[in-house]
Formats: structure tokens, sequence, C-alpha cells
């Protein structure tokens, strides 16, 4: 169910539309704005995910293209080709050296609302 975003609370509206779509909505934490009782949804621009950015850079990365033809052979314990697409050691993505992609990532989990700030009881491992 999508929210208002400064009440938090579903509107009901929204009832109408199909429930996977609202919940496809939730999951990517989008919003519905209402006015005077109409949803309108004027455009919606899809960008690629992080995970998808981090698959295509594994693919013109020779180390890890290296990597990669070892998982197919058995010689690279630890790494993973997962469903997916992308090149995992223990269950982690492998991010390619490239400068711009890793900040992305830092400045991606620094801006989320999942992030845990400092005096938190979690952490982040970089």
């Amino acid at each position: 169910m999508v929210a208002d975003a400064l009440s938090r609370r579903p509107y009901p509206a929204l009832n109408l539309l199909p429930k996977d779509l609202c919940e496809a909505f939730y999951k990517m934490e989008i919003n519905v704005v209402t006015r005077a009782n109409k949803s309108v949804l004027y455009a919606l621009e899809v960008q690629p995910t992080l995970v998808e950015e981090i698959r295509a850079a594994q693919a013109t990365d020779p180390q890890l293209e290296r990597i990669r033809y070892e998982v197919l052979t058995g010689k690279a314990p630890g790494f993973v080709a997962h469903e997916d697409g992308t090149l995992r050691f223990h269950n982690r993505l492998c991010v390619p050296s490239m400068e711009d992609l890793k900040r992305r990532i830092l400045d991606e989990v620094h801006n989320t609302s999942h992030s845990v700030r400092h005096g938190g009881t979690n952490y982040i491992r970089t």
C-alpha cells in the first residue's frame, strides 16, 4: 500500500489500483500524490539499480572476467556466478575497481533511509 509521505497513512483511493502494483510501488519507495481523490501517475523514469550497474561493470573488468572463467572451471573457491549474472565472493558482490562506481555505492549507503548513523548499534564494513 502506498502511504502519504507526511503521515504515512495509506490513501483509500489507491485501493482501486491492483494489489501487485501497490506492493511494487511500496518496495521501490514510490509515493503516489493525490489531488481531489484522484491518483495520477504522469511519468515514471526507471534507472538501472546499482546491482545492474555493477553487473555491467564486471563484464568490462579483466580481473573479474578471469575469475568468472575460473568459476566455470572450478578453480575459484568462494566465488560464484550468481543467478542474476553477477560475480560474488561468499555471496558478496564483487565491485570492479572503478572510483566513480565505488563513490556512488558509498553515497547510496550513506543517503538511504536504512543507513545507520553515528552512535547506532549497527555498522557497515568497508
